[in-house]
C-alpha cells in the first residue's frame, strides 16, 4: 500500500510491497547468518585456514538455534492462543 502522495510516505508504518511471497525473506537469513559467522571467526581464529570450517561449523549452528527457537516460539504462541 503505497500512498498517493510521496511527501507522506512513513517508511515504518507503510512498508514497500516489494515480496510476492511473505515468507521469502527467511530465506535472507542464510546469508546474514554466514556473514556473521566468516566475520566472527574471521577475527577470532589464530590461522586463517581454519576459518572455512569453523564458520561452517558457527552458520549450521546459528541457523539450528533459530529454526529451535522458531519451533519454541511459535509452540508458546499456539498455547497462548
Amino acid at each position: 500500500m503505497i500512498p498517493p502522495d510521496p511527501v507522506s510516505y512513513r517508511p515504518f508504518l507503510d512498508p514497500l510491497p516489494i515480496w510476492v511471497r511473505p515468507w521469502l525473506w527467511v530465506v535472507l537469513l542464510v546469508p546474514l547468518c554466514a556473514v556473521v559467522a566468516v566475520v566472527y571467526k574471521s577475527i577470532r581464529c589464530r590461522d586463517m585456514s581454519r576459518v572455512p570450517r569453523e564458520a561452517a561449523t558457527l552458520l549450521v549452528t546459528i541457523l539450528v538455534c533459530m529454526v529451535l527457537a522458531a519451533a519454541v516460539l511459535a509452540g508458546i504462541a499456539k498455547l497462548m492462543q
